[in-house]
């Protein structure tokens, strides 16, 4: 079986379809049966679109390095914005206006969230292709604080 015939069951697994939602939820506040469970890493749920993209980035990140993206976050509700924010003041966005509450955003661990490595450097490189990026705002030397595992799909937005 060849990488993209993997990357193509992975996806039809995950039981999404690519597109992005034809009803809209308020941020934060988006059934979980409205979202896609990541194949590679069951705990993490998004939207449609930001799933398949980051399932089939996943698979050439897998075949580029061995190991699977390893996620810390992805979909927050609500409830887990404000929490975020009360225990990491000046850190987290302000609950209702985070890419994470549209399911749209996930926090990477272990290389890619490190600048100085050849997987941050690997994902700045191919991510895009996907639809995935770290934004300017979170990249070193950019106009926020510093947050080098913050990863948004910016296809669908």
């Amino acid at each position: 079986m060849t990488a993209v015939e993997r990357s193509e069951q992975d996806v039809q697994a995950s039981g999404c379809d690519g597109t992005a939602p034809a009803r809209h939820f308020a941020n934060g506040q988006i059934p979980l049966s409205a979202l896609c469970v990541l194949t590679f890493d069951r705990r993490h749920r998004l939207r449609s679109d930001a799933a398949v993209a980051l399932i089939r980035l996943d698979g050439d990140y897998k075949a580029e390095f061995g190991t699977h993206l390893c996620l810390t976050d992805s979909y927050r509700s609500l409830a887990s914005q404000v929490s975020l924010a009360g225990r990491k003041p000046g850190l987290a966005a302000r609950p209702g206006t985070s890419n994470h509450g549209w399911g749209l955003a996930v926090d990477v661990c272990k290389g890619p969230d490190d600048p100085s490595s050849a997987r941050y450097r690997w994902m700045r490189a191919h991510a895009p292709a996907f639809g995935w990026d770290n934004p300017a705002w979170a990249r070193p030397g950019g106009s926020s604080r510093t947050e080098p595992w913050h990863w948004e799909y910016v296809k669908g937005e």
